[in-house]
């Protein structure tokens, strides 16, 4: 098999290490390791502090038969497709986030141009490279590159097969419907260009069904895809998977057992709820920190047996959004430690791990935690559930029933709703009541160790067929 895949995402090659990132899952490591087993072709765009030159493609061959194609693009176009188009409408509409009585606006328009300007640069490298061999799979990623299967034209039309993988959620019909009708339906349309279209759970892609048959005049669904202009697209779910040899290499480095032994002299023996997350606004940090105030409003006495140990790392593109968010999470927890905290022994902390051991003091805080909380309002699939349920020793997991891990995780997991604070909150009391058996525990690692790089394509590829 050949692979071309695409990413607006770009890796590093670093001698030795080989692509990078190498994180315990999401995009970038998956894409590394496909390619890593398969060989083929990475197309993506140049990180804005690489270097500059006069081609517009820089192209590095790697060893494993590994060729990246770095897109050298103009940085405000670059701009506008990521920021303006990329994360101020698309990435707050998939999360329900826009401000509907603004968003979205006049900006949209004129960023539009870019947008179709990146995906355009990115068909044209993919059409250059595909062959139309019997074994070519071109797999193009998120909401960044949603015209190039338009781009790419149907089967008809071009060569090689072509799949979409989702990472973020899908929104429902109705909130789908506050973008343009000309930028909705060209979004749909393009999609269905596709030979497959991946979600990571079942949820997302009836979603996404529901708004090609909202949207789309003609267009035939059923449960396992949709059916547009006589070209048939199969519609799959294929959550990425936990690379547990990772985590087990992480969890044996020497950064995390400097941070497990940091975590636990600030812990000063009490137990330790845990969160780890990116200060996304999906992330849902403000009520997280909202149910624990309830918690200790009714029990104060819990914060001389509980720490509530944050971790917390920046978005991939600070906003004002967020920047506001990150803020909020302060004055909490400083609230929070003046009401109920002690000299030396906070009731919150926020920790902001270096970059260079951000996984190390993830992968010790879930490894200590008797109680782990992640409560998105809505989120693609969340990578840390599936860490926590791999590294817990001893805690419950409390995961939202937004978060698209919790199809395949709920039989291992207790449901949280996550903007419900008073429920999160008894929640999280009861769970601080009990444990987690070792049969249980057992059981979710062998669900994760049955995942890999592998099923995930194969998920993808037989879709297609």
């Amino acid at each position: 098999m050949r692979l071309i895949v695409c990413s607006n995402s770009a890796p590093r090659w670093q001698d030795g290490a080989g692509l990078l990132p190498r994180s315990p899952g999401g995009l970038v490591p998956l894409l590394a390791t496909l390619l890593g087993e398969h060989g083929g072709d990475w197309v993506c765009t140049m990180p804005a502090d690489g270097p500059r030159g006069a081609e517009p493609v820089e192209v590095t061959r790697l060893p494993g038969d590994v060729t990246l194609h770095r897109l050298r693009l103009p940085p405000a176009t670059v701009e506008q497709h990521y920021e303006q188009v990329g994360v101020r409408v698309l990435l707050w509409l998939f999360h329900y986030l826009l401000d509907t009585a603004r968003q979205p606006g006049e900006g949209l328009a004129e960023a539009w141009p870019a947008y179709e300007a990146v995906n355009r640069a990115y068909a044209d490298r993919v059409t250059s490279l595909m062959t139309g061999s019997a074994d070519e799979f071109v797999l193009v990623n998120d909401h960044h590159l949603f015209l190039v299967p338009e781009m790419l034209g149907r089967r008809a039309d071009r060569r090689g097969r072509v799949a979409f993988f989702q990472g973020l959620p899908w929104c429902e019909p109705e909130y789908f419907g506050v973008l343009p009708a000309s930028i909705r339906d060209r979004v749909l349309t393009s999609l269905l260009c596709a030979d497959v279209v991946g979600f990571h759970c079942t949820r997302w892609a009836r979603a996404f069904l529901g708004c090609c048959a909202r949207y789309l005049p003609g267009c035939a669904v059923d449960e396992d895809g949709a059916t547009f202009d006589g070209h048939r697209t199969r519609v799959t779910v294929a959550p990425f998977p936990l690379d547990v040899a990772m985590v087990e290499r992480l969890r044996g480095e020497p950064a995390t057992a400097e941070w497990r032994a940091r975590l636990d002299r600030d812990a000063g023996g009490r137990r330790m709820l845990v969160r780890a997350d990116r200060i996304d606004l999906w992330k849902n940090l403000p009520r997280g920190f909202a149910a624990y105030r309830s918690l200790l409003d009714r029990d104060p006495g819990l914060a001389g047996e509980w720490w509530f140990c944050a971790v917390a790392t920046p978005p991939g593109r600070p906003t004002e959004r967020t920047r506001d968010l990150r803020r909020e999470c302060e004055e909490t927890v400083a609230d929070l430690n003046e009401r109920f905290g002690a000299p030396g022994r906070p009731a919150v902390s926020l920790i902001y791990p270096d970059l260079a051991t951000t996984r190390n003091c993830v992968v010790a805080a879930l490894s200590r935690a008797d109680l782990t909380l992640v409560n998105p309002t809505f989120d693609g699939m969340n990578l840390v559930a599936k860490e926590a349920l791999y590294l817990g020793e001893r805690g419950p997991l409390l995961l939202s029933v937004n978060a698209g891990a919790y199809e395949g995780l709920a039989g291992h997991v207790t449901p949280v709703h996550p903007f419900d604070v008073e429920a999160t909150a008894s929640a999280l009391r009861d769970a601080m009541t009990r444990g987690t058996a070792p049969a249980e525990r057992a059981a979710a690692r062998r669900l994760l160790r049955g995942q890999d790089a592998t099923d995930w394509l194969n998920r993808m590829m037989e879709a297609e067929r």
